[in-house]
């Protein structure tokens, strides 16, 4: 069995009651969602049957669409619809990657502290 997708582990980490499997499908069905704004009925409909019969796990899945919000690869116009910024979540991670790149290729540029002792005696 295959390790799961780095950014799928990361998407897990404040969904707990989501499998990374769960995860998977709530990503394919937002990338198949052709309407635009979408409600959360939308990517039921989608989803397999186990995973939107739990209560707990359909607030998970509402908890990963906010997530998706706070990261920008959605939008909330209002209080019960979704809209896609990007066609897909790779696509919007693509130019993100490539900035996070960079990022990491910056020099480091660490001053040293300097510390200057006085060691002249007081007179007094």
């Amino acid at each position: 069995m295959a390790d799961s997708n780095p950014i799928i582990k990361m998407l897990s980490w404040k969904t707990r009651l989501l499998s990374d499997s769960d995860i998977e499908a709530i990503l394919a069905a937002i990338a198949n969602i052709k309407q635009h704004p979408f409600t959360l009925t939308d990517i039921t409909e989608l989803l397999p049957e186990e995973l939107v019969k739990d209560r707990r796990k359909r607030r998970s899945i509402s908890t990963l669409l906010t997530n998706l919000v706070q990261i920008g690869y959605l939008s909330k116009p209002s209080e019960r619809k979704w809209v896609k910024n990007s066609a897909s979540f790779s696509h919007f991670l693509s130019p993100l990657i490539i900035e996070l790149g960079q990022i990491e290729k910056r020099p480091l540029h660490r001053e040293k502290e300097r510390k200057i002792v006085d060691i002249r005696e007081k007179v007094v």
